[in-house]
């Protein structure tokens, strides 16, 4: 490769690392915090500060590797815990997209014949460099990606681990190996810390490596070492004393399979009409039809390669629509990316003008999403991050105000609920105070609570967070409205002097 070429690559390489930064960073808080961010980072918070509870989000049967890397990554050095939680997402998302466009170049180029698993690599992205920028852009600019990548939630970190468990199942199918089976079982098993879903990796980890390599069927004892180190790595978290929890929490997300056999259909209809919406929403109508244009346009011949892609696409997505009890986009983000490697091998075939046209009309939802969400519409399933109790609109203002009032008083801070947006989303903005107390009241009281008036009668300043749609004390004259902050759905967020 002539030196030319090489700054022409390294050119390339570098405005894709800033494009992505610049997409993902730009107005990161534009969206406030959402009712599970303000749980996860929470719980990362109480991990910082309280050496006796690491396995903390076990007793709400949820796997910790998220809020390990929040409570000892960016929650260390940010100040804004929200960006801290998100920054976490954002770099997730980095690597998603690297490991999703080697994951193109590996597939296009498997059938390469090759001495070991470098050379193998170094291969294919010499061979493929086109096809590696085209699909980083296509992931850089896709509104699904682009929405999650700015969230404090664990599914990112799935998708990246996701594909790096792609990337080393096809790499141990080519060059079946001990040091390799041992990485892809660490591998597996940080996904596994991370969400219960990880589990479809191990049995997708083993389909790829028999359908790929079942000449070498003598050699099948370097997956099952990746599966049964996998599985130890998971049983760590038999060190929290809540670990049967996330087996009691999983029931709450998916349904029986005696249940299912009894409506086979249901939820799987219901469940496929979501996806339909959740794909024309954040993938985009024009990149579709140009797709499924390709399909049709050039001949491709199916190979085993693009059949296990398909099938880490395929199964996880037909498993969620048919068990799960509530379907959201997040819960199928980690599939995308498979699907995004089938649709760029395909437009890769087609003149690269054509391929970039339709990423226009996402810049629209992209600029809307990050300079106007108050006013942004989402699919029916997801309207939870702008919408309803569960967005978090006004929670960064009133905790400024709150703190404020604690630098000359004592104060008091009862919150609609005891779990979630309130009161986690006050308590991540106002953590390690001294003078400032949240106290979840739980919801339907229609009085102010003993608690609050106790603290009120002690010489506290005594407030009360509470959703308009949710007040349901009549007596109006017990209380003051000092803020009210406003919900796209006409719902405000009020604080309340008592």
């Amino acid at each position: 490769m002539n030196q030319k070429n090489k700054a022409k690559i390294f050119l390339s390489f570098f405005v894709l690392f800033f494009l992505y930064f610049f997409s993902r960073l730009q107005h990161l808080t534009a969206i406030p915090v959402f009712a599970d961010e303000a749980i996860y980072i929470r719980w990362a918070q109480v991990i910082r500060n309280v050496e006796t509870l690491r396995f903390i989000p076990l007793t709400d049967g949820k796997q910790p590797l998220f809020m390990w890397l929040l409570a000892f990554g960016p929650l260390q050095f940010v100040k804004n815990p929200l960006v801290a939680g998100r920054l976490i997402s954002v770099f997730a998302g980095f690597f998603t997209t690297i490991f999703l466009s080697i994951s193109v170049c590996l597939v296009k180029s498997f059938s390469h014949q090759s001495k070991n698993p470098l050379d193998f690599i170094a291969f294919a992205l010499k061979k493929h460099t086109s096809l590696f920028l085209l699909s980083s852009l296509l992931y850089i600019f896709l509104p699904f990606f682009f929405f999650f990548d700015r969230l404090a939630l664990p599914d990112n970190l799935l998708s990246t681990f996701t594909l790096l468990s792609f990337v080393i199942s096809l790499l141990l199918a080519k060059f079946p190996r001990l040091d390799l089976s041992l990485i892809l079982g660490a591998i597996l098993g940080l996904a596994w810390l991370t969400k219960s879903p990880a589990i479809y990796f191990l049995v997708l980890s083993l389909a790829t490596f028999f359908v790929l390599n079942f000449s070498q069927i003598k050699k099948s004892i370097f997956p099952l070492i990746s599966l049964t180190l996998a599985f130890l790595i998971y049983n760590t978290l038999r060190l929290g004393p809540q670990f049967h929890m996330i087996a009691l929490r999983n029931k709450d997300y998916v349904w029986p399979l005696y249940q299912i056999l009894r409506h086979p259909f249901d939820p799987l209809i219901p469940h496929l009409k979501d996806i339909i919406s959740i794909f024309t929403s954040y993938l985009g109508l024009p990149l579709l039809f140009l797709f499924f244009f390709s399909l049709f346009y050039h001949k491709t011949k199916i190979k085993k390669i693009s059949l296990i892609t398909f099938l880490w696409f395929l199964l996880p997505l037909t498993a969620t629509a048919i068990f799960a009890k509530v379907f959201t986009a997040r819960y199928v983000l980690f599939t995308l990316p498979f699907l995004l490697i089938i649709i760029s091998l395909n437009l890769s075939k087609l003149p690269r003008l054509l391929i970039f046209l339709p990423l226009l009309f996402n810049l629209i939802f992209i600029y809307k999403i990050s300079f106007q969400p108050f006013s942004q519409s989402l699919p029916s399933t997801e309207t939870g991050y702008l919408t309803d109790w569960t967005a978090g609109w006004g929670i960064k203002e009133a905790s400024d105000y709150l703190i404020s009032r604690s630098q000359t008083a004592n104060v008091i801070v009862g919150t609609e609920g005891n779990f979630g947006t309130l009161p986690d989303g006050l308590q991540i903005y106002t953590d390690s105070l001294p003078r400032l107390t949240i106290i979840g009241q739980g919801l339907g009281f229609t009085k102010v609570p003993p608690q609050l008036l106790d603290a009120k009668n002690h010489g506290d300043e005594v407030y009360l967070l509470i959703n308009r749609s949710r007040l349901t004390i009549p007596d109006y004259n017990s209380f003051t409205i000092l803020k009210q902050y406003p919900k796209p759905d006409g719902d405000q967020l009020l604080l309340l002097k008592i």
